[in-house]
Parts: C-alpha cells; structure tokens; sequence
C-alpha cells in the first residue's frame, strides 16, 4: 500500500563545476507552482526539488527538478536527450524498430500539454512525429504512431485536472518511451489521484488496452500488508515495469530509521519488472563512451534524522522469491529481491557537469520548455521501451528468468552502493558488483546484445562477473593488449585475478587516470576508492584486441581504446570512483 512520507534533505558533499543553461526571461518555474515542496542542495551543488512532494498522500513519483542551474535550459545544454540516449545503449539507425507496438504509462492526475511535450521534444531530436490518436487508442501497428490519453475507466474524458508535479512525470515517461522506441505507440492512464485504489485501476485498464505490450509505472510507495494478494501489476504476455524508489535500499533515504522499512512497492512485485537507476557518465573516447555507476545522491544528517537519495532496492515481506530468481544468490535476503535491471537516472556530461536528463515541459510553465531533472522515474520508462522495440516484451513478461539468463548482453555495473542511510545492509543487496546486483540488477541493456541475445547464449567470450571474481577468491587471471593508432590517449596496466592489480591511463583525449586495488571497492559516497585495471596496452583508436582470460570471465580484457577502455575514473564531488565494464561492444 502506498502512505505519505517525511520529506528530506541532501548535504553538499563538494560541488562540481556547473554550465548554467538559459533561463526564459518571463517563465514560471515548475517549483515556483509547488510552493510546499521540499528543496535541498545536492552532491553536485545544484539545488533540487522534489516533483511529487512528500504529503500529498499516496504514491510519490521518483522525479526531481534540478531548480539552479538548469531551470529552463536548451536542448544544447549538455542535458541527456534522445541522442545521448541512443548512444549510450547502442540504438542506431539500423536497429529494428518495434513495428507499431503499443506501450502504456499509468499516472496520477492530468497532463493537458502531454501532446505538444512530446512533439517539442521529438522535433528537437530528430525522432518521427508522432500524432494524436484519431479514435480513443492505438490500434496494435499503427504507423505513424499516435499518442491517447485516457481516465482511469478507459474513457476520452473526462480527464484529471493538471498537476504541475504529475504532469512533468507524465511528459518524461512519454519522452523517455519516444527515446528508445520512436515508432510505439503511447498511450496515457490519468487515475483519478495517486491513492492505492486509483493507480490500481489504472493498472488494469492499461492491460485492457487491445495490443498493448508493456506498461511502466514511475511511481511507488512503502510495501505493506496486502500487497502480495494485489494482482493490478500480474497480466499474463504484458509486461509491467515499476522503477524503483530514489530513497536508497528498503526506502531508508526518508529518514533512520524510518517507518516502516520497505523496498518500493509495486517494484518489490514479483510480477513486475524492477528498473534500478545508475549515473551515466560519457566519456572523451572509448568504444562506447560511457560509463555508469551506481546513483546515489548521498546523506546527510538532519533533524529528522539520516536522510538521502539514490536508486531503491531491497528485499520484499510480501513476495516470496521467484523461481527465476532461484539461481542468483541474495546474501540474506530469501524472499524477492530489487532489482532485475536499470538504466539512467542522472547523467554527468564529458565535460564534468552535472546536467541531467532533459525534459520538456509545459507543465512547466512559461508555454513550455527544456528543463533538467533525474531519478528513476527516467530508467524506467527507457527500459519498456527498449524492451518494447526489440520484441522482447511479451517474451519477458511470460518468462522474468529470460533477463537473468541473457546477463552477458547488459551492461555491467560494478561501482558504488546505495547504503547511504544505515549500516545494516553491507551485502549485494545494496552493493554493485560482478553480475547481479540490488542496485542495478543484471545491468544496464546493450541493444546489439539484446538483440542477437539467443544466438550468443552459452558463447558470449566475456562471461558475466561473479562477486568471487571482483573479491579476487576465483584464482583466475587474465591478461591481454589492444593496440590500435588513433591520436587519442595511450595507457598500460597489468592484472590477475588473484586479487590484486594496478595500473594507469592517460590520454590527450581522456580524461580518466587512477590506481588501485581489488581489495577496496568504492560504495556510496566514499571519500576514495580502487579497483582493479584489466591487463592491456596501446594507444587508444583502433580498438584492435587480443586477449585470454581463465577462471573469471569478468577480467578479460577489454577491447577500448586504453585512453578509456580499461579504467573509467569519475571525480565527483571530490570523489574518485573507478568502474570496470563488462562488455564493451
């Protein structure tokens, strides 16, 4: 069941260098039409707001507004779009499109600029247009495709009257759906307000919708009594997506010790597919160019206790442990357990800055424009759409194991923790490591894997990591070079997995250097970290690579250029945190 919750607070750590976007010079700000809403400054130095505050009862959506500096920006500012998107996950120009599917979002209240948001925001980045529905819904196929809005009991209208907070999720999820799959199909469910029996409803007249495919939900609230007898999110071939929280593992940022302690529910539903949140990083080079670490905003202590933000996990009271997830060890959690994949949920630019994600918005005032925000209400709604376009939807939904058994073709994470509020976790309940994990579950989706998953199962030459690999209790060693000529950046290292190794990178055209080893592994807010650097030289470019790898397949060597490839350094807010990546297609 959903409760209101206390607000909270975020501490300055040690603030990043910033770009201040463009501010419209007569614009009403989002925050300025929520004037109870809690704001803190950041890790980051900017000053954020909740979107859905605290005390309005029921649901919360996990969405935040960066309020300085990135109040009304342009799409240029250095904000994660569409592009930045695509490029981060692997979706190209020739990757498949979805053939029309039909992906619905359940919000609470209404959103009268839905339509025009999403059009601002796809002409902006190039993506197909998308329409107004003609009739009420979509028919399955549709092209070009259509946006509907829809109440609470499948009608037209009447629809909830706006809500600036609920409004702004309602954009993002459109936006972040459009993102990933230009060709689906959307179509909104406006409940009534964010109450358990609302949402619900909502819920279930989505999977009503003759076609549909998927169904996000950006919002949740504390587990409680009854919600394992709930079947609103259990529709057999649809598969329903929940993101997980932004108040750390089992929901302990709202306060400590908090009350009750809970992961997010509908993400603990073991019918629902968990999205975990991760910071985004892009790089100078590198065959990606990315690199993504566990988000966490960090904690500060208050007078109303240790409070903080970051992506939930946790461990449900009222889900018993799924049969797909039998396979994956818990620490000491038996039940069901958050997360089973993620994706972004901030984003810092290659520059350094801290800009987030981009939305646009008339919702929020001024007739509408670009703002910046974060949280998982963005991961979620990328992952049903990926999902959805790769026609993996319906296969997901009727088999949940198929993403665990198909780790090798996501993204892993391995850095950071979102234990900031307590002390009671320590585990890989709330810690990223090797293959699985609370934070960011099997990982992040490389579409190109994704896509050619099955042919690869069992063959995959980088086997996902396992915790005794990064622990260094495995034995294995690896070893390898790349070589390539390229005017990019030159770096050597050394590594086994024995447990310990070292080495560094530079490069005129990265920006990543550091050292360590295994024997510390960065978590949360750390003030230092090491980790290990996969063996391998040359000079970064060509991306040309050798390379054999025994006993964990987690430290075989990358295929980057070595500017970026085998070592990824984020300082952040004074804090060096080092990220190891499995795959690098």
């Amino acid at each position: 069941m959903f409760a209101a919750r206390n607000g909270w607070v975020v501490a300055v750590l040690a603030p990043l260098a910033l770009v201040v976007g463009e501010r419209a010079a007569q614009a009403a700000e989002p925050w300025d039409l929520k004037p109870n809403a809690h704001r803190w400054q950041d890790r980051f130095g900017r000053v954020v707001q909740d979107v859905c505050p605290a005390g309005e009862g029921g649901a919360r959506c996990f969405l935040h507004w960066i309020v300085q500096p990135y109040s009304n920006v342009t799409a240029g500012s250095g904000a994660l779009g569409a592009d930045g998107i695509a490029a981060a996950y692997g979706i190209t120009a020739s990757t498949p499109g979805s053939g029309g599917a039909i992906v619905a979002t359940v919000l609470a209240h209404g959103n009268s600029t839905a339509l025009s948001d999403v059009q601002a925001y796809r002409m902006n980045y190039g993506l197909p247009t998308i329409t107004g529905c003609t009739g009420t819904l979509p028919t399955p196929g549709q092209s070009p495709p259509c946006l509907a809005v829809i109440n609470q009991n499948g009608a037209s209208s009447p629809l909830p009257a706006d809500d600036p907070g609920w409004a702004s999720e309602s954009s993002l999820d459109i936006e972040m759906i459009s993102a990933t799959c230009p060709d689906c199909n959307i179509v909104i469910v406006e409940t009534n307000d964010e109450s358990t029996v609302n949402l619900n409803a909502g819920v279930n007249q989505a999977a009503a919708i003759p076609g549909v495919v998927a169904i996000n939900n950006s919002y949740g609230g504390p587990e409680g009594a009854g919600d394992g007898a709930n079947t609103a999110y259990t529709h057999a071939g649809i598969l329903v997506v929940a993101s997980a929280g932004d108040q750390d593992y089992m929901d302990e940022g709202y306060n400590n010790p908090p009350s009750p302690i809970t992961p997010s529910y509908p993400a603990s539903d073991s019918h629902v597919l968990s999205v975990g949140g991760t910071i985004l990083k892009q790089l100078q080079g590198g065959k990606r160019g990315y690199v993504e670490l566990v988000w966490n905003e960090g904690v500060v202590n208050t007078s109303n206790g240790l409070q903080a933000t970051g992506t939930g996990s946790g461990c449900s009271s009222q889900f018993a442990q799924p049969a797909w997830q039998s396979a994956v060890t818990f620490g000491k959690c038996s039940m069901r357990a958050d997360n089973d994949v993620s994706a972004a949920g901030d984003f810092i630019n290659q520059l350094g800055s801290s800009t987030g994600i981009a939305l646009y918005c008339g919702a929020c005032g001024g007739g509408g424009h670009f703002t910046a925000v974060f949280g998982t209400s963005a991961s979620g709604p990328m992952v049903a759409g990926m999902f959805a376009r790769l026609n993996l939807a319906t296969k997901i939904a009727n088999d949940p194991g198929w993403v665990y058994r198909n780790a090798q073709s996501f993204y892993d994470v391995t850095v950071g923790g979102n234990d900031s509020a307590s002390t009671d976790c320590g585990t890989i309940m709330c810690t990223a490591d090797c293959g699985w994990d609370g934070p960011t579950g099997v990982g992040t989706p490389s579409v190109a894997d994704l896509l050619n998953a099955e042919a690869d199962a069992g063959t995959n030459p980088n086997p996902p990591c396992t915790p005794q690999c990064k622990s260094g209790t495995c034995g294995g060693s690896s070893s390898g070079s790349s070589s390539g000529s390229s005017s990019g950046g030159s770096g050597s290292g050394s590594g086994s997995g024995g447990g310990s190794s070292s080495g560094s990178s530079s490069g005129s055209t990265g920006d990543d250097s550091g050292s360590g080893s295994d024997a510390s592994i960065p978590t949360g807010d750390d003030a230092s970290a090491d980790a290990a650097v996969e063996g391998g030289s040359g000079d970064g470019g060509a991306n040309n690579a050798t390379g054999k790898s025994s006993g964990c397949g987690c430290y075989a060597v990358s295929s980057d250029s070595a500017a970026n490839g085998a070592l990824f350094v984020l300082s952040m807010a004074g804090v060096v945190l080092v990220s190891r990546r499995r795959k690098q297609r």
